[in-house]
């Protein structure tokens, strides 16, 4: 029995002979292949089978996939990635409807072809396993290149799950921008970064992405402290740094933690780090988004680089490209959204009127690629 458990769906291409192209149709087996244990407690895992297989050569961006599913049977919680993918989408977006899940923009990290696993979802499994459930794959839109797109039509008609036994290694949160990709293990789930602010604004715990009774959810949060200049100065006096715990529920929290580095007459650089506390923090990922800064002088637009295995966010309101430096922001389509190029001056690029989303792209300087992630509000 594994009534409300966790099941996870895992996409494999399988099959010989014509590849997947436009306007073909795909068919889709789900399997089930036993259970393994995650986070101290066992999980059912799913398996879809596609035959064609699908081949791409490497690309930004690449899947766009809808399931539709019995929510009687099975309930999908969030989205992890496995195998030849790399995560790279708007977990705020996570708002299908009921019985319905949608996961879109995925980071093709290399060729695509054969047995090879593409993306996994984690779910709960609401009865026996094995069991029948109606898993119903309505479309997949693929991006072989930025500029190029094809549609593949699916089968529509749900397919059974059947029983099979697999071993399952160890899930890896990845996310990959450019050349450089940062790894979140079951074992190390907390983020840190490091935050300028100036004496004159304020920091707050505005809103927080958790699981919330199963489901991934953007929360507002209330009743938490807010930094401002004396705060700062206390922390700096004190050698100490302010630990703020939250708790929307009895099993859902979160631990945001700010120390001072360095601080000059009109500003202070901050380090700051979040922990979940979930009861199962290893599928949980924080963001740099659960930060806003309140003044409008300074806003949480963050910019992604790398300090040995850690994770650090700068955040700016707008990006300052110099003489000989390129930017180039895509959409998680894969779409070029916005390409400068700064010929003779510094030109800075606001970020003002820009819709609503994540955008990933590449900023050219210094002889060097360096990943950048733009989260617009």
């Amino acid at each position: 029995m594994l009534r409300g458990r966790v099941a996870l769906l895992a996409i494999a291409v399988v099959g010989e002979g014509q590849m997947l192209g436009a306007g073909q149709i795909a068919r889709f087996a789900v399997r089930v292949w036993d259970t393994v244990d995650v986070c101290g407690r066992r999980e059912c895992v799913l398996v879809v089978d596609v035959t064609p297989p699908v081949e791409s050569q490497d690309s930004l961006m690449g899947f766009n996939l809808a399931i539709r599913f019995d929510p009687e049977k099975l309930v999908f919680h969030t989205l992890l990635t496995s195998g030849t993918l790399a995560e790279a989408m708007d977990q705020r977006g996570f708002n299908a409807s009921y019985g319905e899940i949608r996961a879109y923009a995925f980071t093709l990290t290399r060729t695509i072809s054969g047995a090879r696993p593409l993306v996994a979802f984690l779910g709960d499994y609401r009865q026996e396993c094995p069991d029948t459930t109606s898993v119903q794959l309505l479309y997949v839109e693929f991006n072989e290149e930025f500029e190029r797109r094809r549609t593949v039509v699916v089968d529509t008609t749900p397919v059974p799950v059947y029983a099979r036994v697999m071993e399952l290694p160890s899930r890896v949160m990845r996310t990959k921008a450019s050349d450089h990709e940062w790894q979140i293990q079951e074992e190390d789930t907390a983020l840190w970064w490091e935050l300028r602010v100036g004496y004159d604004s304020s920091l707050s715990l505005r809103i927080a992405q958790t699981v919330v009774d199963g489901l991934p959810r953007w929360v507002q949060v209330h009743g938490v402290a807010t930094v401002d200049s004396s705060a700062v100065r206390a922390w700096e006096r004190r050698d100490s740094a302010l630990m703020v715990t939250w708790r929307p529920s009895p099993n859902v929290g979160i631990r945001v933690g700010l120390s001072v580095i360095e601080r000059k007459s009109d500003t202070a650089l901050l380090q700051a780090w979040t922990y979940p506390l979930d009861s199962c923090s290893c599928i949980t990922q924080w963001t740099r988004d659960s930060l806003r800064v309140v003044n409008s002088a300074v806003v949480s637009v963050p910019f992604v680089t790398e300090s040995g295995h850690k994770i650090v966010w700068f955040a700016n309101s707008s990006f300052s490209v110099g003489v000989g430096e390129r930017l180039e922001l895509y959409d998680l389509l894969g779409r070029l959204f916005y390409s400068k190029e700064a010929q003779g001056e510094r030109h800075r690029i606001s970020l003002q009127g820009v819709p609503a989303g994540i955008y990933l792209g590449r900023w050219h300087r210094a002889g060097g690629v360096y990943p950048v992630m733009v989260i617009v509000q």
